[in-house]
């Protein structure tokens, strides 16, 4: 039985809970025995939930590394800020500056193996995964266009121009 010991203020105040009186001093029972021997049980199931744990953990990385996939460990979250799913990566300057210098020399969407090269360079940088690095070149590579579009829009204005035309009495637009 584990007691806990009542300093003497207390032991005037003896709330009727049988305490003993054990080298001069009055002590309470904590926890019975069998409370204690529930408790040791409950912590050596617990030890053995989290050794599961840990070993499922590194099965799971060694079977991402064994297929390819990046992958962030929660151990190194502490010392890096970690990039949930729901998250929107935020580049640093330095890794936007070689991604839009790789985006002017490269020529159409780098290959996977590319990819992997970039994010271990934009590493050294910042945070940062594969998923990122293809989405951020599929990205640039739209609004490319898209201001390609609108620059020979600009100059040419009379090219996208729509106009109304009356067919079978209604009126459509056309260009």
């Amino acid at each position: 039985m584990v007691w806990l010991e009542i300093d003497e203020r207390e032991k005037s105040s003896n709330n009727g809970f049988g305490g003993s009186v054990v080298n001069g001093g009055l002590v309470y029972p904590v926890m019975t025995e069998q409370q204690i021997e529930i408790l040791r049980h409950q912590i050596v199931a617990y030890t053995i939930i989290c050794d599961q744990l840990v070993d499922m953990y590194k099965s799971f990385v060694a079977q991402q590394d064994f297929l390819g996939l990046e992958h962030c460990d929660p151990l190194m979250a502490s010392r890096a800020h970690n990039i949930s799913s729901r998250q929107r990566w935020a580049p640093t300057h330095a890794q936007l500056q070689i991604l839009e210098n790789l985006f002017v020399q490269g020529s159409g969407m780098p290959t996977k193996q590319k990819i992997k090269e970039i994010t271990n360079e934009l590493a050294q940088h910042g945070l940062v995964i594969e998923s990122n690095v293809y989405n951020w070149f599929q990205n640039r590579r739209a609004r490319s266009k898209k201001k390609k579009r609108s620059a020979s829009q600009q100059s040419n204005p009379e090219s996208e121009a729509y106009t109304l035309k009356e067919k079978k009495g209604q009126v459509v637009l056309s260009e």
